[in-house]
């Protein structure tokens, strides 16, 4: 990937912004609407609105995210943000990864922690 920071962030951030705004609004297919199909294999609505009330209960909800670092690989990147929440003081990790199938981009994988 050829990509400059900048542009890295030019693809990820709306894609994040929908995926957190899902998150934010318990909307399953907003969260998921940029995932790739063996992504979305691995969360259903279900699993995802119980990850959705633990986080919820733990952290509260989503707001401000930093950029901590990107990595690149060949077809793909990674990027870490600090994910701010509402309720709490701890350093919540995100970790998005971005990957080139078929001329386009998809969330090919997507945690909290």
């Amino acid at each position: 990937m050829e990509l400059d920071d900048q542009a890295v962030l030019h693809v990820v951030e709306p894609m994040m912004d929908d995926v957190m705004s899902g998150v934010d609004q318990r909307d399953y297919a907003l969260h998921s609407c940029h995932f790739s199909v063996d992504l979305k294999s691995t969360l259903t609505s279900e699993a995802f609105l119980q990850r959705c009330d633990l986080q919820e209960a733990r952290w509260g909800r989503p707001a401000q995210r930093d950029v901590v670092t990107i990595f690149r690989k060949e077809k793909s990147f990674t990027v870490l943000w600090h994910q701010h929440y509402d309720r709490t003081e701890d350093q919540v990790l995100a970790v998005t990864t971005v990957a080139v199938k078929g001329g386009r981009y998809f969330v090919d994988g997507f945690f909290l922690e």
